[in-house]
């Protein structure tokens, strides 16, 4: 760039100084032609004498100036050689310049690209050397999951043991005989006291009656006596007492029955609840005497496995003899298993 903002410079200036010698040269020729033209209209007019000092003065001023700028302008074309010359050293200078800039751009092209490969090849290396890091962290933490898989199974087996001696105790303390006893004596009662309101409306619907017979004796048999009885306000009352006993007979006979089978239908409920409960139960702990055998049978000998095998014939065979024995059976095939906590609440089981 500063090549070449070295050689304009000198061109504009001697473009502008050539320009104001050309204008000077004009404004000469154009007096001249001035001078001229007004001598002919003088000669015309006749009146030449009072001009003439005049009109040489202004002759030797444009003599003058012509002179001067004929100067003026050798020195703008010496100077403009001069320039030329300059010129055309600063284009060589800016040729050669131009070379250097070329081999200075492809060594510096050249380094690029080395420096890019060596930031690869560093780069390549970071991403294996992560990776190393990340296999060896996977295989400490791999390592880690063997020691503690062990453990979590321990407590995981105690868990499931744990919900299901839970199950069991609120199944059991649920359906207790006594609980079942004691709600078939209140529904029993209830039954009772419904039958004995119905019997209490009974009674007093056969004493309205009654009341009613012997008033109708009191006054006669006559067909006048009757009628007039019967639109009597104690017959209204009479009969409106009656339908409202009756009613609420009806109402208490409906309530009762409908709570009697509701509470037929819970204890159905509760029944097969309890069954499916058992049954889940007792398919829960094969599972997990299952489960328990083939961990053992990994890491125990042949001695081990084979106590094992002949504790789950014996299991086997208790649930083939009684479908819930394993309630009732105090979990003699996992006493080697249970921790010493969960023993105690087992036998009170």
């Amino acid at each position: 760039m500063a090549g070449r903002a070295g050689p304009s410079e000198p061109d504009a200036a001697g473009t502008q100084e050539r320009a104001q010698k050309a204008a000077g040269q004009d404004m000469s020729s154009q007096k001249i032609e001035d001078l001229m033209e007004m001598v002919k209209k003088l000669q015309k007019a006749g009146n030449l004498e009072p001009r003439v000092e005049v009109l040489i003065n202004q002759i030797n001023e444009v003599q003058q100036a012509k002179k001067k700028a004929n100067a003026e302008l050798g020195e703008a074309r010496t100077i403009w050689e001069a320039l030329q010359k300059e010129l055309d050293s600063l284009r060589g200078e800016k040729v050669r310049l131009k070379e250097i800039l070329n081999k200075k751009q492809e060594t510096l092209r050249i380094l690029q690209l080395h420096c890019q490969e060596k930031e690869s090849e560093a780069q390549r290396k970071h991403t294996m050397l992560q990776e190393c890091k990340e296999r060896i962290s996977a295989l400490n933490t791999q390592i880690e999951e063997e020691k503690n898989k062990q453990r979590r199974l321990r407590l995981d087996f105690e868990e499931q043991l744990e919900d299901l001696m839970g199950q069991h105790k609120d199944l059991w303390e649920f359906h207790k005989p006594e609980q079942l006893a004691r709600e078939m004596c209140a529904l029993e009662s209830s039954k009772e006291q419904l039958l004995e309101e119905e019997k209490l409306v009974q009674a007093k619907l056969e004493d309205v009656k009654h009341q009613l017979y012997s008033l109708c004796g009191a006054k006669g048999s006559s067909v006048i006596t009757e009628g007039l009885f019967l639109r009597s306000q104690e017959a209204a009352a009479a009969a409106q007492l009656f339908q409202e006993e009756n009613k609420k007979a009806e109402e208490l006979l409906a309530a009762a029955s409908q709570q009697h089978q509701q509470l037929q239908h819970q204890c159905q409920e509760l029944q097969q609840k309890r069954q499916r409960l058992k049954e889940e139960l007792e398919k829960h702990g094969m599972q997990i005497l299952a489960q328990i055998q083939s961990k053992q049978e990994e890491g125990t000998g042949p001695r081990e496995v084979m106590s094992l095998e002949l504790g789950g014939e014996r299991s086997r065979a208790i649930h083939r003899a009684q479908p819930g024995s394993l309630l009732g059976h105090k979990y003699t095939l996992y006493s080697n298993l249970i921790p010493r906590g969960f023993r105690k609440e087992l036998e009170l089981y």
